[in-house]
């Protein structure tokens, strides 16, 4: 029997009951000397127990003080011990791993790269999902918006007029404010620049409750009609314009011809409503203020003391049917008002945002997970070599517990590095990545590694280890000396169950690798959909130059039909041009808005049942510049009028489910509200074009005449002639628009770009799911690798035997080869029916795949077949060298 252990190697007692025993014992003992000193003195024994009891006091209330005393002692003590132990495993823990540089390398590596990857990503979803509003009781701020389920909108806009009333009737907030955003033209001293604008109400800083960092922030007196115009700075533009100089309070600046002084510039974290604004500006358009129907407005709201969101849209709702039975003819159109949390209301590309997010959540946490079990199977490796050691500790008193926790440490402080490591990694992650996103959706002023994403980077850090150190160090802690001493016939048993342990590790890794290689197959080829997708029209020809002509100085519609006549003119007559057409609305700009249409005949039908369509109003040139084909009829022309009974252009889709009959031509084409339709003539029919994104099918679209409006901000498309690229004349663009109107900033950009924007998303997902299939193809290779080294190594007196008796190398060679490819088969089984369920999970972000995808999986399979052969044919090799001699001499 084995003595019991050194003192050392004991745990300190802490049972309450031995701590009472304790203190009963002294105790007992002072009050027997106390007596013994009676008794001297003449008491009777019995008497002088009873009187040393009285003479002593409250003996029960001593009692318990003494005892919780020293089980307070006690317990100092033992955290004492622990410390003392701990600062002792690390010290074994370092040295030990210095004598293993290469296992500590391989793994510190592993978990870095798994921990970066993991905390690249979440650093993407932090904005969005984690991190704090900027702003004073955030969780008091509110987005409110119309509610119209018919068209989809959940946060629809208002007029100011309509704002002002449902503020004047609603008890549940301190204040409303509202907001738009838009461009403006700020002209400088070297050339006119287009800069992203939010145009506010004078309270709505005060709502959000933000200071400006310099300066001041705008307020009510700037918000009324007549007031000195003012504007205030993003920090950002004001770095990036201004050179962050301090004396830009008071400056006057341009915007679309009108000057504006400089009152403020905000904090580098204020990026309301989104971090692509620029500079903010107050409402002072006297014609907003009164118009009920100008329906632009963003609402935010901050809630008064005791109202919730829910009780505050109860009340709303019940204002907004009062205020639609007194405006029926624009205050109708919501059925409801919707009250959000302000993070999700600013989240608006979430919604767009949130498939891939989640693809490559899941798709990162598979690469831990592999890198985690693939680490596990190199412990488990190194417990066995490390048999004898673990042995003798245990022998010379280690408890199974201390030696699980010593070796334990050694994986957190693996995974100390690799998370160290890892951090840094994705410092340098985010930094690259940020650069590669688009503001629009992501964003990327947030996107760093702050003080969320590092405590996220620390969980995941100090979990690692407990999910491939655990087992390993249970394993390797049940080792006995005497099953050492005993040598190979005793260490067979615990050899098998480590191999068998390790195949389904090896397993494990194949299976999860394939599941994220399939995914990215799958994704790679919806990315490629994506790029080819049937747009209606060609792009590659096309270059699209936009301007935004301000009212100060194109006041009316025919000046704006001048400047814009002069623009085409001139950029026809361009060596290289084929043609040039205008639109108010682009293809992939997601700018447009639908409206129901219908016809004579089906204005008494609900209007849910009317066709949705996309509106654009078009130039003359446009359809033939864009090369959308024509079906029947004609294109709009200048002297079609642009009010009454006008003549629109529909796109085939609408007229088939208009007219499903045939003859679209001549007929008549009603929208608007039931109370005061519109009614259009159409004159011809053109191809389906993709206006909103690219996957399903084209939405119905009505092309309305441009021409004698006054919409402002218009598109030129641009054909070149064969041959020539859209980037070899963009300076000839530049200089004509530039001779037109040199305060009005320019954006042109090559249509095949603004598609390529569109497919940011598959893009994206293709790109993160590459990288991560490539980490998790090449772990799992490390872990087949190192499963059949381990293999060859513990039967190489088996195989030496076997060549010494005259057995063929070139058999045994591939035998050990045969044992990865098993494994390998095994993983791709499971991986494959893993890969299944997982496609079906994919199914919302794929573009013209369907989830169970022949391709894909058919790829994923012979990408692992020819990996697990690669990864084992090294330690085959190996194997059908052995010199036969040599081990049989060693043995």
């Amino acid at each position: 029997m084995r003595p019991d252990p050194p003192r050392t190697f004991r745990r300190p007692a802490d049972d309450r009951a031995a701590v009472r025993r304790e203190v009963d014992e002294e105790l007992d003992h002072h009050l027997e000397l106390r007596a013994d000193e009676l008794v001297a003195e003449g008491w009777d024994p019995a008497e002088a127990r009873l009187e040393a009891e009285r003479r002593f006091g409250d003996l029960t209330a001593t009692r318990a003080y003494c005892t919780q005393e020293r089980a307070r002692a006690r317990a100092g003590t033992r955290r004492g011990h622990l410390m003392d132990e701990l600062r002792q495993d690390l010290k074994y823990a370092l040295r030990t791993l210095r004598i293993a540089p290469g296992y500590a390398a391989v793994v510190v590596a592993t978990l870095a790269v798994g921990i970066a990857l993991n905390t690249l990503v979440f650093s993407l979803m932090n904005p969005y999902l984690v991190r704090a509003l900027p702003y004073a009781d955030a969780e008091r701020l509110v987005a409110v918006g119309g509610v119209d389920r018919l068209e989809g909108w959940d946060l629809g806009r208002f007029s100011r007029p309509q704002i002002a009333d449902l503020a004047e009737r609603s008890r549940a907030f301190e204040d409303l404010g509202s907001y738009y955003y838009g461009v403006a033209n700020l002209v400088g001293d070297d050339a006119a620049t287009r800069v992203a604008t939010a145009t506010m109400s004078g309270n709505l800083f005060d709502i959000l409750g933000v200071d400006a960092a310099r300066g001041r922030t705008l307020t009510d007196g700037d918000a009324v009609p007549g007031a000195d115009a003012v504007t205030v700075l993003s920090h950002a533009f004001w770095t990036r314009q201004f050179g962050g100089d301090p004396g830009i309070l008071g400056r006057s600046i341009r915007l679309d011809g009108e000057a504006h002084t400089v009152v403020g510039v905000m904090p580098p974290d204020f990026n309301f409503p989104y971090n692509a604004i620029e500079l903010w500006v107050a409402e002072r358009d006297a014609e907003a203020a009164a118009d009920r129907s100008w329906q632009a407005h963003l609402v935010v709201g901050r809630l008064a003391d005791g109202w919730t969101g829910e009780r505050a849209r109860e009340e709303l709702t019940g204002i907004q049917l009062e205020l639609a039975r007194r405006w029926p003819d624009t205050d109708a159109d919501y059925e409801a008002i919707a009250v959000k949390p302000m993070r999700e209301a600013l989240n608006f590309a979430w919604a767009v945002l949130q498939p891939a997010f989640l693809v490559l959540l899941a798709g990162v946490g598979l690469v831990l997970l592999i890198a985690c079990v693939n680490v596990a199977s190199l412990t488990l490796a190194r417990s066995a070599a490390r048999g004898r050691e673990v042995a003798v500790r245990a022998a010379v008193g280690a408890s199974r517990g201390r030696l699980v926790r010593q070796l334990l440490v050694e994986s957190v402080v693996l995974a100390g590095l690799g998370g160290l490591i890892g951090i840094g990694l994705a410092v340098l992650g985010t930094q690259v990545v940020s650069g590669l996103l688009p503001d629009e959706l992501f964003r990327v002023g947030e996107v760093a590694v702050d003080r969320g994403v590092l405590t996220f980077s620390l969980i995941i850090t100090l979990v690692t280890p407990m999910v491939f150190g655990l087992a390993p160090a249970l394993i390797a802690a049940r080792g006995s000396l005497a099953g050492v001493l005993r040598g190979a016939s005793g260490a067979v048993g615990g050899a098998r169950a480590t191999a068998r342990l390790r195949s389904a590790l090896v397993v494990v890794q194949v299976t999860l690798a394939v599941v994220l290689v399939a995914s990215t197959g799958l994704m790679v080829r919806s990315f490629v959909n994506a790029v080819n997708a049937d747009l209606g029209f060609d792009p590659e020809p096309l270059l699209i130059a936009s301007v935004t002509p301000p009212e100060s100085s194109y006041p009316d519609a025919e000046s704006l039909a001048g400047y814009y006549r002069s623009l085409e003119e001139q950029v026809a007559a361009l060596p290289g041009v084929a043609g040039v057409g205008t639109v108010s609305h682009l293809p992939l700009n997601h700018e447009t808005i639908p409206v129901r249409y219908t016809t004579p005949e089906g204005e008494g039908q609900p209007t849910e049942d009317r066709p949705s369509a996309f509106t654009s109003r078009a130039g003359p040139g446009y359809f033939e510049a864009m090369g959308i084909p024509l079906r029947e009829g004609r294109v709009l022309r200048a002297d079609d009028r642009a009010e009454g009974v006008a003549s629109v252009i529909v796109t085939e889709s609408l007229a088939d489910r208009l007219w499903p009959e045939g003859g679209a031509l001549g007929r008549t084409l009603v929208y608007g509200s039931d109370d005061n339709p519109l009614r259009a003539i159409v004159a011809g029919v053109v191809g389906d074009v993709r206006y909103d994104d690219l996957a399903g099918t084209p939405r119905p679209h009505v092309y309305r005449v441009l021409e004698g409006t006054t919409t402002r901000r218009r598109f030129l498309v641009i054909q070149t002639a064969p041959g020539i690229t859209p980037s070899t004349l963009t300076a000839d663009v530049r200089a004509v628009f530039k001779n037109a109107d040199p305060d009005l900033p320019l954006s042109i950009q090559g249509m095949p770009d603004i598609v390529r924007e569109s497919t940011g998303i598959w893009a994206m997902g293709s790109g993160f799911l590459a990288i991560f299939g490539l980490v998790a193809t090449a772990l799992a290779a490390l872990g087949i690798y190192g499963l059949v080294t381990f293999s060859v190594q513990r039967r190489q007196r088996e195989m030496g035997l076997r060549l010494a008796l005259g057995a063929d190398a070139g058999r045994l060679q591939w035998g050990v080869v045969a044992q990865g490819l098993r494994l390998t088969t095994v993983g791709l089984v499971l991986g494959l029916l893993l890969a299944l369920a997982a496609g079906a999970g994919l199914a919302g972000v794929l573009l013209g795949v369907g989830s169970i995808d022949p391709p894909s999986l058919g790829g994923a399979a012979a990408v692992f077949t020819l990996v697990a052969a690669a990864a084992s044919w090294l330690p085959a090799r190996k194997a059908a060298r052995i010199d036969p001699v040599r081990v049989l001499r060693s043995e």
